[in-house]
């Protein structure tokens, strides 16, 4: 690369695009950004030496023509050059893998959040220094940690894990357990048929029936006032009590939405719904694990072994933990585990012991596990479970490079 200077070149002939990257990049003092009007497709011959001349190449993905560019310039240029490619929403999961495989580094729903897509073109460029007022200053809060709660069946009580994971992951002390360690939000993105609302008797939101039906400003002031809180100090997002196509929802709204709260919170546990929609891909980008609720029926290990499969087109490190919800651990795996574990290429990480009474106890008060049961072996068993994600993460935190002002 011939400039010593983080440079973006943008290819676009929209101006909400030009206008988007821009706004992106006001603020970063020691970063250039050159924008040529066209596609990938019509610059040509020109391309190679924008990859010699610029860190990041951005550009808005059109139909075949730019995929065919893609590939041609990815056999001219070798590995050089990062290119990034802005979507409208409308790409598949599969077709994304194809597109990554033929040597674009990373799509982009657009329009997208500024702030994500700030910290994309920096890291994307290479760019080390930290977002100012965003994430460079200490003072500033860390991005939470989203964990999705994904059920491989229906029935399976993937909402019971995600209501009473949450609760779990606020550690709290202090005296009858008041004081609470971390910041944690519910959503209940099951727009459709979710019950994390009846299951603590909580009315239930707008906000997703609005997103669908409206183009509602997603800012921080919007998300705030549309949570719940909990007496536990959960804050939650329910699902809405009418019906609304679940296709309804896009990528850069569920992407925007589970980026405010990653700001302001420590953990954002998803209930996620069963139906493989397109606006689940920018969930499973930015998860710092996946959980994923089944049994140890062959049918159960079967369809999480497409789900894994599936996810990984979208993300190829996708951390998935495996909970075994309804089956004490046993002392000696059984063969059928030692199958199962082969099959899924990780282990059966997460037990959660049958105990139908306490569930079933907390679920007709509409409260939580730990105020129903707390020293049920359910509930124990999430909470430990909760133990164990808490320090993961903490050490994911611990591992990350910090860079000196």
């Amino acid at each position: 690369m011939t400039t010593a200077n983080h440079s973006i070149i943008l290819i676009s002939n929209e101006d909400d695009i030009t206008h988007a990257v821009g706004e992106a990049l006001t603020d970063i003092k020691d970063v250039t950004l050159d924008v040529r009007p066209g596609t990938l497709a019509s610059v040509n011959g020109a391309a190679v030496q924008m990859v010699d001349q610029h860190n990041l190449i951005v550009f808005k993905l059109n139909a075949d023509t730019d995929r065919e560019a893609v590939a041609e310039l990815r056999e001219q240029v070798g590995a050089r050059g990062t290119l990034l490619a802005l979507s409208d929403g409308s790409i598949s999961l599969a077709e994304a893998m194809e597109l990554k495989q033929n040597g674009i580094d990373e799509i982009l729903p657009f329009p997208i959040s500024r702030e994500v897509l700030t910290k994309e073109l920096l890291a994307l460029s290479g760019h080390r220094t930290q977002l100012p007022a965003l994430m460079n200053d200490e003072d500033a809060p860390r991005m939470g940690h989203v964990v999705p709660v994904m059920p491989v069946r229906g029935g399976i009580g993937a909402t019971t894990v995600a209501i009473n994971l949450a609760d779990a992951l606020q550690q709290k002390t202090g005296m009858r357990r008041k004081t609470a360690a971390h910041r944690v939000a519910l959503v209940d993105l099951d727009i459709q048929f979710g019950t994390v609302a009846n299951a603590l008797d909580l009315d239930p939101s707008d906000i997703f029936f609005r997103m669908a039906s409206e183009q509602v400003n997603l800012d921080a002031t919007f998300i705030s006032q549309s949570m719940q809180q909990h007496d536990s100090g959960l804050d939650i997002l329910a699902a809405p009590d009418r019906f609304a196509p679940i296709e309804a929802l896009d990528r850069a709204q569920v992407d925007a939405l589970v980026g405010h709260l990653q700001r302001g919170y420590d953990y954002v546990v998803i209930d996620m719904p069963r139906t493989l929609v397109e606006w689940i891909a920018p969930i499973l980008t930015r998860a710092a694990r996946l959980l994923m609720v089944t049994d140890t029926t062959v049918p159960s290990i079967r369809q999480a072994h497409r789900l894994i499969e599936f996810f990984s087109q979208e993300r190829l490190d996708l951390p998935v933990d495996m909970v075994v919800n309804h089956e004490k651990k046993p002392m000696f795996a059984a063969r059928h585990h030692v199958e199962a574990q082969k099959v899924l290429d990780r282990p059966l990480k997460y037990w959660l012991p049958d105990d139908p009474r306490h569930a079933r106890q907390a679920l007709d008060r509409g409260e939580l596990l730990s105020d129903a049961a707390g020293g049920a072996p359910l509930t124990k068993a999430i909470r430990r479970m909760s133990e164990t994600i808490l320090t993961e993460t903490k050490n994911a935190d611990a591992a990350q490079p910090k860079t000196k002002k």
